[in-house]
């Protein structure tokens, strides 16, 4: 059985003839260190890690998951969190560890490209049920120190691990990582902050609740919206009493959309909707909230029904920008922009191909 002895706020593998003896780690929170002189691993203990104010989402559902999985197997499980900053992956790291406290579980934080056998040995001989935390895995270690971890998270140990490893960037992730649930069991993709979260949120927050809908509408119009963003957002609307379209003219945030998104066109001149013959193509490519002027090409007739096949080509490219746009649905992907006064364009984005895992 591996003891440690405790100096000050590190606690370093020991016999049983040195002083201050630790049977096991204490529930508390750990970093790893090593002695530049012999080299010896020892675990350094840090701050614990604190979560203020009120937890928003399925982050306490995820917690309680993730902890009775890691309680009901017989063996270590591994779970990475993957997704941009603010986007709620630290937040769940947290709450993990946090809860593991409680439960007299001790977390060891790597926040260093430790490798090597003696580090190995150093994890694989805490004879407790454990936290190992890899922050930022994929900044910390390279694609060829990712290989060493490998033998870690298929390791035999003496009490199983939870290995919690949060990345900004799941494809910088060494591939026999991923899709092996013996290795790595659950991965929680964050795309940034859920409808759920955003309304809890603004429920305690926002002064004005009738813009909580139109919040929620607008986070859709990127592609993560993060909670650094919601932050900001009900913080300038509540200082000045503003919707959110009025805050978000000087506000830094700006929706997103893919420049490759496929809409379909619809234009109406008058009243009445140009046909589809009269257009230069059915189908837009391209981000309708991007700052750049782009153009739809159609043909404005006085008779529609006298043209010929010569003058229905003769189309003429008509400009827009985002400050036409009048109207935006974020679920339905509709945009509807005021070209002229007798002119609208409406852009309705094409559904995407969704794979159906139960179609087999």
């Amino acid at each position: 059985m591996t003891i440690y002895v405790k100096d000050g706020s590190t606690f370093k593998p020991a016999d049983e003839s040195s002083l201050d003896i630790h049977p096991r780690l204490p529930a508390e929170s750990f970093i790893v260190k090593q002695n530049p002189m012999t080299n010896q691993f020892y675990f350094e203990q840090i701050d614990p890690f604190e979560i203020t104010g009120k937890i928003y989402g399925n982050t306490m559902k995820h917690t309680e998951r993730i902890i009775n999985t890691f309680m009901d197997r017989p063996k270590t499980t591994g779970v990475m969190l993957t997704g941009e900053k603010g986007s709620g992956k630290t937040l769940l790291a947290k709450s993990i560890v946090s809860r593991a406290r409680d439960l007299g579980f001790p977390c060891v934080v790597i926040n260093a490209a430790w490798t090597g056998d003696d580090f190995n040995k150093l994890i694989q001989d805490i004879d407790q049920p454990c936290v190992i935390l890899f922050d930022e895995f994929e900044k910390v270690y390279d694609r060829e120190d990712q290989e060493s971890i490998l033998t870690l998270l298929d390791g035999v140990f003496p009490s199983k691990k939870l290995f919690i490893l949060t990345c900004n960037d799941k494809f910088r992730i060494d591939e026999h990582m991923r899709n092996r649930p013996g290795r790595i069991f659950y991965m929680l993709d964050f795309k940034g902050l859920d409808a759920e979260f955003i309304r809890e949120y603004c429920e305690d927050t926002l002064k004005n609740k009738e813009h909580i809908d139109s919040i929620c509408q607008i986070s859709s119009m990127f592609g993560e919206f993060n909670f650094d963003m919601l932050k900001g957002l009900v913080e300038d609307m509540n200082r000045y009493n503003e919707s959110p379209q009025e805050v978000l003219t000087m506000l830094n945030i700006k929706p997103e959309f893919s420049s490759n998104a496929e809409f379909d066109i619809k234009v109406v001149v008058n009243g009445r909707e140009i046909p589809p013959t009269l257009l230069n193509t059915e189908m837009w490519v391209g981000n309708p909230l991007s700052s750049k002027r782009f153009f739809i090409a159609y043909n404005i007739p006085g008779n529609w029904e006298d043209l010929t096949d010569d003058s229905k080509n003769q189309y003429t490219e008509h400009p827009i920008d985002s400050s036409m746009l009048t109207q935006f649905n974020g679920n339905t992907g509709v945009f509807v922009f005021q070209v002229t006064d007798n002119t609208i364009i409406t852009l309705t984005r094409r559904k995407e191909k969704v794979f159906n895992y139960y179609s087999f």
